[in-house]
């Protein structure tokens, strides 16, 4: 199986049903605001991980779980609005594309990031095949994933190491602002499953392990990468003197990490029986070019 052509496809699916779930409304710059970051691009990963964690779990058909899966997206992208922003990583590329804030407006950006990140929400809640009983966990555990003990934790650290220096702990930042989220995908993928615990616990810390080692890919990348291939500017992590795993462990100490992480995470699910996927996943995530 070609995971790169397989993922491609699944991201195209995921393109093709946004519409479906894009609000529309008035003052018309917001609602545009929102739709043009979401319709920017991206690998779509996290809801592609909700539905293949879903899967490997047992479940059958997820057409009834698309727009929980696609909540996740929404909620990803408000991150990227916000961490875009001038008080934040100050970029005016995003995937090839001039960021929200470059084209709305500072402020409609920043309302843009906020009316994402509570559709998700509500979007959430609207669901009508999946118990009341299991909604809340999927809410909990995806607030908890993104929220002041995830991925806005992670993103305090890193701010406040880059301008003040009193933050170094690289393992906090990155768990935090970037595996903790992707471990919620995963994590939510079994409960829609009607998981077991095991089962549960398994593709919760796959999703950890692979959330790192997306993170130490996205290090190098910065470092290494083309910036055309990836659609923004590189080795601005250098420039601003981030806290990153080159900067800690080199170029080839980051690359023996993410493999380290990798291996992790494809142990963890060896009790899941559809697990192929999910495995190829993982081995691409430290392959990628973008």
């Amino acid at each position: 199986m070609d995971i790169k052509s397989y993922l491609k496809v699944q991201a195209e699916f995921i393109n093709e049903k946004l519409d479906d779930f894009i609000p529309k409304g008035v003052p018309k710059e917001l609602f545009d605001a929102m739709e043009y970051s979401l319709k920017a691009g991206g690998k779509r990963l996290r809801p592609i991980l909700v539905l293949e964690s879903a899967k490997a779990a047992g479940k059958k058909s997820v057409d009834d779980i698309l727009d929980i899966a696609i909540a996740t997206e929404f909620i990803h992208t408000y991150s990227l609005i916000h961490d875009d922003l001038p008080a934040m990583d100050n970029d005016e590329l995003r995937r090839g594309k001039p960021t929200c804030h470059i084209v709305f407006g500072e402020a409609m950006a920043i309302l843009a990031g906020d009316g994402l990140q509570s559709y998700a929400f509500e979007l959430i809640s609207k669901n009508r095949a999946v118990s009341p009983e299991k909604l809340l966990r999927v809410i909990n555990v995806l607030s908890h994933g993104t929220g002041i003990y995830g991925m806005v934790a992670g993103q305090a650290a890193d701010i406040l190491h880059e301008k003040e220096g009193s933050f170094n702990d690289i393992e906090f930042i990155h768990i935090h602002k970037t595996a903790k989220f992707i471990q919620s995908c995963c994590q939510i993928g079994a409960i829609l499953a009607n998981a077991t615990q095991e089962q549960e616990r398994a593709l919760s810390d796959y999703g950890l392990y692979i959330g790192i080692a997306f993170q130490i890919q996205d290090d190098i990348l910065d470092e290494i990468g083309d910036e055309v291939k990836l659609g923004k500017k590189v080795r601005k992590d250098r420039e601003r003197e981030k806290l990153t795993y080159p900067l800690v462990y080199g170029i080839e100490g980051s690359r023996a990490k993410a493999r380290e992480y990798v291996e992790k995470a494809i142990s963890s699910i060896e009790i899941l029986e559809n697990r192929k996927i999910l495995e190829e996943l993982a081995r691409f995530i430290i392959n990628r070019e973008v």
